[in-house]
């Protein structure tokens, strides 16, 4: 599978969240292999399944799993954050990626917000102790929105970075 870039990623994001508001049954969006239907099937789990012409098979990628590495994986898209060593999913129906296992939270929050700087986001929040917080942080870039938050609970650290984008025709 061709590495998603920051343009598909984007428009697949926005096609999942349409499906989601209820705005659309079907959509085509042009991808490196070709087009991808995206179709609404009740009988999915997601709402929706995706074919990619020709040949017509099917996927559901809107849940994308990368294990645990030291480098970017192939196909990790491009403009998500990346933390090496550990195991990640990637949602593109809510447009988040979580890093599962962090060991240490504080060092993993600073990476993650050291690449959303690099990359231009800006820094939308501020919490009284950035070393040890575990408060969310908000990043935003283009009108759109990014919220980093530490789920420090029984089981494994979850960090998660969710995107929100300004809803069409509001």
């Amino acid at each position: 599978m061709a590495q998603l870039d920051q343009d598909l990623f984007r428009r697949m994001q926005e096609a999942a969240q349409r499906f989601r508001s209820g705005e659309s049954d079907f959509e085509e969006i042009m991808t490196p292999n070709g087009p991808a239907h995206l179709v609404r099937d009740p009988t999915n789990a997601l709402g929706f399944r995706i074919d990619f012409m020709p040949g017509a098979s099917r996927h559901s990628v809107s849940l994308q799993e990368y294990p645990a590495s030291p480098r970017r994986p192939h196909g990790y898209p491009a403009p998500l954050p990346f933390l090496a060593g550990y195991r990640a999913t990637i949602d593109t129906l809510d447009q988040a990626v979580t890093w599962h296992g962090v060991g240490d939270h504080v060092s993993a929050v600073a990476e993650i917000t050291r690449q959303c700087l690099e990359d231009e986001w800006v820094r939308t929040t501020q919490s009284a102790d950035d070393d040890a917080s575990v408060e969310p942080l908000g990043f935003e870039k283009d009108d759109v929105h990014r919220l980093l938050t530490v789920v420090l609970d029984d089981g494994p650290t979850r960090v998660t970075l969710r995107e929100t984008r300004p809803r069409s025709g509001a």
